[in-house]
Order: structure tokens, then sequence, then C-alpha cells
């Protein structure tokens, strides 16, 4: 193959690029003005730091392109294997994680790869597998037998995700519950399913009093929603230290690289970023920011409803809702409307795993984009021909009626 003939064509939403290339643009801009605390305590390296996160803001771009350019039918095929695999990968996971006695076992170290947290590729299968699941049984949707088919992968994933990661689990089954409605499935079934999450968080609550060792989180999750419910303005924690950040930054911060809350705040360049970002950038650039998510989710709404079957519309709305729930915790718990959760910003936040396998999830969106727009194209050249052999017959009728006259 010739090199100097291969060229780089970006397919699919063109706007969806744009907001991809300015949330790497700001990443690498406000990762860089944030691991100073990182950096100091734990005794590494600024340049490697950075580097490393430039690399992974690379590979993810490589990643998303490489994923656009896939037809999305390929992920729909593969999704049930796809499911097997990701419950056989968490069940690994808790496993080592009890084994190895962590507080969080989230994460598998893989040799000469670095940790890998499982749940961000599966989050990914999750959703491609219940769109496929919608798009097949579109006919019989609204039977007992098609939501017994949904639900049972969704609360198993959810359940394995639950005992380390609740924010995700919680994610991902809120998603879910969107794409059913979305599916329409009946709304008897679905007005059950939060009954059934309150009951089970009230026994998780119950077996963890009588029991407080079941659930190594637990205390976590206690602690987390009791500080933030009882707020102690005079203690140094991360959501003070994160207020502190926003008030300061005021309307129109304080300028790239003069954070000053980034010295003291636990995890400034990952779950906390959104505050140092309206710190330097201000509430101008904060709600600039959001609407760039609104405008993601938007895009996504458009490529729904442009896609030809229904896999494809309920696989875009499904991974682009993850993506902007995600990033809606995420700036809730900077601006204290919510409990810390541990959700990383998407695309801007310091991070491997989750920035890789959240352009994988805008990759195949950009996938669906690019077939949509194929068909859009397609309907618009079949309509001009025939708009074009409708003039031209009427011509010729014109002509033969002057011809006669």
């Amino acid at each position: 193959m010739d090199i100097r003939n291969f060229k780089i064509k970006l397919k699919g939403d063109k706007v969806i690029w744009m907001i991809f290339l300015l949330f790497v643009a700001i990443s690498i801009l406000e990762v860089y003005s944030t691991l100073g605390k990182e950096v100091f305590d734990n005794h590494k390296s600024p340049t490697s730091m950075f580097g490393k996160h430039i690399f992974l803001l690379l590979l993810g771009t490589v990643v998303l392109y490489l994923t656009h350019n896939i037809k999305y039918k390929f992920f729909s095929r593969f999704s049930k294997i796809g499911l097997y695999v990701s419950i056989a990968l968490l069940t690994v996971t808790l496993l080592i994680g009890t084994i190895g006695g962590k507080a969080a076992a989230r994460w598998i170290a893989i040799p000469f790869v670095g940790q890998f947290q499982p749940s961000e590729i599966v989050k990914i299968i999750l959703i491609v597998y219940i769109a496929r699941l919608l798009a097949l049984y579109q006919d019989n949707i609204k039977s007992k037998e098609v939501f017994k088919k949904l639900i049972i992968p969704i609360i198993i994933v959810c359940l394995l995700i639950f005992p380390e990661n609740f924010s995700t689990a919680a994610i991902l089954f809120a998603v879910c519950f969107i794409m059913m409605f979305i599916g329409r499935v009946s709304l008897k079934y679905l007005s059950i399913l939060p009954i059934i999450l309150f009951g089970f968080l009230f026994i998780v609550f119950i077996v963890n009093t009588i029991n407080p060792d079941l659930i190594d989180r637990f205390m976590t999750w206690s602690n987390r929603i009791s500080d933030w419910y009882y707020v102690d303005l005079d203690a140094i924690t991360q959501p003070n230290l994160a207020r502190m950040a926003i008030s300061t930054g005021g309307f129109f911060g304080k300028f790239l690289g003069n954070t000053e809350q980034a010295r003291f705040l636990s995890e400034s360049h990952n779950d906390f970023i959104f505050a140092i970002i309206i710190e330097e950038g201000g509430m101008i650039f904060g709600v600039l920011l959001m609407a760039l998510y609104m405008i993601l989710l938007y895009r996504g709404i458009i490529i729904a409803r442009r896609s030809k079957g229904y896999f494809g519309a309920f696989c875009s709305i499904g991974l682009i809702v993850m993506i902007v729930f995600q990033a809606m915790i995420n700036m809730f718990v900077a601006t204290s409307l919510t409990p810390v959760t541990g959700q990383t910003l998407p695309f801007i936040s310091y991070g491997g795993t989750s920035f890789l396998f959240s352009c994988v999830a805008l990759g195949i969106v950009l996938s669906i984009s690019a077939e949509a727009n194929k068909d859009l194209a397609k309907q618009q050249l079949e309509q001009d021909v025939e708009s074009q052999e409708e003039g031209e017959m009427k011509e010729s009728v014109e002509d033969s009626e002057k011809g006669s006259n």
C-alpha cells in the first residue's frame, strides 16, 4: 500500500468531532494545571505523568477513529458473547479484591499494560446488548417474556458492579431504564423497577447493620452521604475545597494556571477537575462546558432519529446518555449537589480506562452517524434522480404538445 495515498477521513457527525477535540484541548490544559498535588503526594515525575496523559489522549483519539470506521452492526453481533465475558470479568475482579483484602475491587492489573477497570468496558457491552434486544423484539416488546430477557442481564451486571462501585451501577441501571422506556417496554413492568431498587437498598442497609463486614464499601457510602447531608463547612474536606475553588473563581475565573485550590484538593486532576475548571475559567467557562455536553446529547438524539434501524437508534441514545449522565454526576459532585461518587469527567479527567472506553462509546455513535449519513445521501440522490426524470418527462410532453400544435 502506498502511504502517500493514505488519507484520514472523519466520518459521521462533524459537530461531535469538534466537541471531542475541544474536550481533548481542555483536558490537556486543565490536567497540566492540576497535577501538582498528585506529583507532590506520590513523589512522581510531572513530566512522566503529563506525558502519560498526552499518550492516552493520542491513543484514545486513534481508538475513536478506528472504532468509527467499523460498521456498528458488528458490535451487535458480538454483544452476547461480550456479555458472558463481562460477567466473568466482573466476577474475577470481585474475587481478586476479596482475596487481596482490598477495600475497592475495581481494578485488575494486566502485565505490561497496568491497571484496568472492567466496569468501563462492561457498561458499553451491556448498553449495546440491551439495544440489540430492544431492536430484535420490537414486535413483541410489551410482553413479560421480553421484559425478563431485558432485565435479567441488567440486574446481574449491576449487582456485580454494585459492591465496589455503587455510582457506576446506579448510572448504568438508570441508562438501561431510559433505553427500555424509549424502546416502548410496558410501563406496567417498568414501574415495578424503582420499587424493587429501593427494596434492595433497604435490605442491604438492614443486612449491613447486622453484619458491617459483609460489604466493605458500605461505610464509605454511608460516610459520604452523611458528610454531604450534614455539612461541616469548617472541615478540610474535598467538597469544601471544591466549593472554595468555585467561589473564588467568580464569573470570569483566575485564568489558566492560576489555581490555588489544586494544591490542596485531592483528585483535582480527576474527580474534582470541574471545580478547578471553574476556578480558572469562571462560571462562564463552566456553563460553556455544560453546554458542550448538552450539545453532545442533542446530536446523539439527532443521530438516533436519523438511524435507519432500531438498533442504531437505541445504541446511540444509550451510549450518549451514559456519557452525559457521568459528566453531570461529576459536575454535581464538584458543586456539592450530590455526595462524592468517584466518577470522572468524560474526555477531560486524567485517567486511562475511562477515557479509552469513552472513546470507544463515542466511536460507535459516530459509526451509526456515518451509516445514517450514507442512507440520507442515498435518499437525497434518489429524490434528485426522480425529480430530474420527472422534469425531463414534463419537458418531453411539452415539446410533443408544441410539435402537434
